[in-house]
C-alpha cells in the first residue's frame, strides 16, 4: 500500500471515528438523563426563591435555576393519592378511581391499575434505566408495586407515611430496616443508584419522591447558630385543626398518614 493510499485511509478512519462519536453525541442530546424531585405538601411560599424572609432553602434553589421553576404550575386534586396519580399518569384522580387519599386500612384493595400507561413506563419502553426513592402512596398490594408501574428499581415506602428516623423501607419487595434520618437515606440511596447502581450504558429516570415537609416535623440542627430562632412566636398562636378526612392524629401520628 502507497503512502498515499495509507494517508487517505487514516483520514477515512479519523471521520468515520468522528461521525460515530458525533452520533453518540446528538443521542445523547435526544434521551437526556432525568431527575425529577417531588416534596410532600411544600407550600408555593416555602421556597427561598420564591422571597419568603423565612425559606433557607439554598440547595432547592439552585435546583431550580438549573432546572425548571414553573410559577403558575397548579394540581388537578391538591391531596396526595390523586395528585400523584395525575403526576403519574396525566389523567384525573376520578378518571382512576383516586378521589382522596389512600388508607390502607380502610382501603387495602386501592391503588393504581398496573394496566394504566405512566410516563415511567414510557422510557423504560424507551431504554432508560428507572429508579424511585420514597413515597409512592398508590397502593400497597404486589399487584401496585412501583416495579410493575415503570420503575427498575424502588426503595421506598408504598403506604403515604412512613417514620423520621431508622425506617423500615421497601428494597425492590423485600423489607429492609436503615438507620438515620429518612430523607437523608432516600438521599442517599438516590446518590447511591447515580453512582454505582445504575445502568451505565443506558439514560436514567432518577425520581425521589420525599414525605418531606409533610407533618411531622424535625429538623437536623446546623452545627453553627440556630436559623430557627427568629421564628418562635412572641404570643402563643392556637393551633388549627386538620382540613383532611382524619383526624390530625391518625393522618400524621401513624405510618398510614397522607
Amino acid at each position: 500500500m502507497s503512502r498515499l493510499m495509507k494517508k487517505q485511509t487514516l483520514t477515512l478512519a479519523i471521520f468515520a471515528l468522528l461521525a460515530v462519536a458525533s452520533l453518540a453525541v446528538v443521542r445523547a442530546a435526544q434521551r437526556p438523563n432525568l431527575v425529577f424531585i417531588l416534596t410532600d405538601d411544600q407550600a408555593p411560599w416555602a421556597l427561598g426563591l420564591a422571597g419568603h424572609p423565612h425559606a433557607e432553602t439554598e440547595n432547592l434553589d439552585q435546583l431550580f435555576r438549573q432546572g425548571a421553576y414553573l410559577v403558575n404550575a397548579f394540581t388537578t386534586t391538591p391531596v396526595c393519592s390523586p395528585s400523584r396519580a395525575g403526576l403519574m399518569t396525566s389523567r384525573y384522580g376520578t378518571e382512576l378511581g383516586i378521589t382522596d387519599w389512600i388508607h390502607p386500612g380502610r382501603e387495602p384493595e386501592l391503588g393504581l391499575d398496573p394496566a394504566t400507561i405512566t410516563w415511567p413506563e414510557l422510557l423504560q419502553q424507551a431504554g432508560y434505566n428507572t429508579a424511585l426513592f420514597g413515597k409512592w402512596h398508590l397502593g400497597v398490594p404486589e399487584r401496585f408495586h412501583p416495579n410493575r408501574t415503570g420503575f427498575d428499581h424502588f426503595v421506598g415506602f408504598r403506604a403515604g407515611g412512613t417514620v423520621l428516623t431508622n425506617p423500615k423501607l421497601d428494597v425492590n419487595g423485600t423489607k429492609k430496616t436503615f438507620e438515620g434520618f429518612t430523607t437523608n437515606i432516600l438521599t442517599d440511596q438516590a446518590i447511591d443508584f447515580l453512582q454505582n447502581g445504575r445502568d451505565k450504558q443506558k439514560p436514567f429516570l432518577l425520581c425521589v419522591h420525599y414525605r418531606a415537609p409533610h407533618a411531622p416535623w424535625l429538623p437536623l440542627r446546623r452545627k453553627t447558630g440556630n436559623p430557627l430562632s427568629r421564628l418562635i412566636p412572641r404570643s402563643r398562636i392556637p393551633t388549627t385543626r386538620s382540613l383532611t378526612r382524619n383526624e390530625s392524629n391518625e393522618s400524621h401520628g401513624n405510618t398510614w398518614g397522607a
